[in-house]
């Protein structure tokens, strides 16, 4: 199971701790969560949702699931924190066992679903940000388990407006719920899923367009290619870049072009411009990496003069052991 961490939301009435990191602009408030949506957008697999705070500290014997679902509907705020971590971390668990053909952990047959349906009904009418991460978490599980009602509500957390998700962080987080379980589910709900990133495409958020370009690898349908090929005529370097990385997922060569420009460090030198932090080296390094996999996956690799020059001349240290791997290979 591939993992995807999620920041940890700063609790309401509490300010962000400063960054450990500045070779970035705070761009968003959830910056750092677009970076592996736009240069690794292949790690999409499984998502861990709702992190919040440092549980491995915390003490006593583990509650059941339906012990946690409880705490996560009528316990205190840290107790909710713990029992949406704990919920979920058991619910995946159960499914990679199955699915594994291994002995499963945990309680959680058929009987658990109408629990949760349950729960997520009894919630409230969202009045403010602290109203929306018990149903998130509710619609996640029912969606990572199958349940169309499940992705019914993500999708329509994906409008949340901005009373209730002021900085835009629980709807990207149900874009990239849908994005991770897109191959898991049936046709209709996949098609929807799809539909719904797709009309994120032209929203006036970057982040929140990044996180539906990248989330489209899993949910093909007949709109995606398309949609993402018309993304690749974007104006962001980011935009056009998460687009191409996708298609190449969905094994779709239409950004050929594209990858082959991520390629060159002028193509992000020019994007910088005056903004030196726009494109930190780590960055480049990183698309660069995944755009000539990429090309290498859709059998459009560069020439082996060329791959050549990358493994003797290129400034990064990343980009030549790939070029060597791949002239390993041929």
């Amino acid at each position: 199971m591939t993992e995807i961490e999620i920041p940890d939301p700063t609790p309401p009435g509490s300010e962000p701790p400063p960054s450990a990191s500045t070779d970035e602009e705070p761009e968003s408030p959830y910056k750092n969560m677009l970076v592996p949506l736009v240069v690794v957008p292949a790690m999409i697999a499984m998502v861990l949702l709702l992190i919040w705070g440092f549980f491995s500290g915390l003490a006593g014997s583990e509650k059941t699931p339906r012990e946690n679902l409880e705490q996560l509907l009528h316990g205190g705020f840290n107790e909710r924190q713990q029992a949406s971590f704990s919920l979920v971390r058991q619910v995946l668990e159960q499914k990679d066992a199955i699915e594994s053909g291994a002995q499963a952990d945990w309680d959680i047959d058929e009987s658990f679903l109408p629990a949760l349906h349950s729960a997520r009904e009894a919630v409230g009418e969202l009045k403010g940000p602290e109203d929306v991460p018990t149903p998130f978490v509710l619609s996640s599980l029912l969606a990572q388990l199958g349940e169309p009602e499940g992705v019914h509500q993500l999708v329509e957390m994906t409008r949340l407006d901005d009373v209730v998700d002021p900085g835009g962080q629980f709807r990207l987080y149900a874009i990239w719920t849908l994005g991770a379980i897109g191959n898991k589910l049936s046709e209709p709900m996949r098609v929807e899923a799809a539909e719904t990133l797709i009309g994120l495409l032209e929203h006036a958020d970057e982040g929140l367009v990044l996180g539906a370009t990248a989330g489209l690898q899993n949910l093909p349908s007949p709109g995606t290619a398309p949609a993402l090929e018309g993304m690749l005529a974007s104006r962001s370097l980011a935009q056009r870049g998460s687009a191409a990385l996708s298609l190449a997922a969905l094994a779709v060569p239409a950004g050929r072009s594209v990858l082959e420009e991520m390629l060159n460090l002028e193509a992000y030198a020019a994007e910088r411009g005056d903004s030196p932090n726009k494109w930190p080296p780590r960055r480049v390094s990183e698309s660069r990496s995944k755009a000539l996999e990429a090309l290498n996956r859709l059998d459009l690799a560069p020439s082996r003069a060329n791959l050549e020059s990358f493994a003797e001349d290129d400034p990064d240290a990343n980009i030549r052991a790939l070029a060597r791997e791949l002239l390993a290979e041929i």
